[in-house]
């Protein structure tokens, strides 16, 4: 069914909490970079608060960063990641920057509060 010209056109914010829309590759990527920047800083800035350090809050943040998002596009709005690639494809751009965005605020913010 084509859209009529009075239906208002969604920005890319707006698509991201509706469910059960038609997305384009670079939408869902842009979308999903941007959750994984916001939830790395969060987790980041919050385990630094926390004081916890080592190889266990690398690996909370990791499984975290994988299983959030996922779960966002694929029960939230009802896509199917095989049709963008499968999950690898989606979070490719977004796996570095976010991780070294957790690694800044949480290194920061235990920096900061217990030395």
């Amino acid at each position: 069914m084509a859209k009529s010209e009075s239906e208002p056109k969604l920005t890319l914010w707006q698509k991201a909490f509706v469910r059960d829309l038609e997305w384009r590759k670079d939408e869902l990527r842009s979308v999903v970079f941007w959750l994984i920047a916001a939830f790395s800083l969060s987790i980041g800035s919050v385990l630094g608060v926390m004081g916890l350090r080592g190889l266990p809050c690398l690996i909370v943040y990791f499984v975290s960063v994988v299983v959030a998002p996922s779960m966002y596009w694929t029960n939230y709005l009802g896509i199917d990641e095989q049709d963008f690639g499968g999950k690898m494809e989606i979070l490719n751009d977004s796996i570095g920057s976010g991780a070294a965005m957790f690694m800044l605020s949480w290194v920061g913010f235990y920096t900061m509060l217990h030395t």
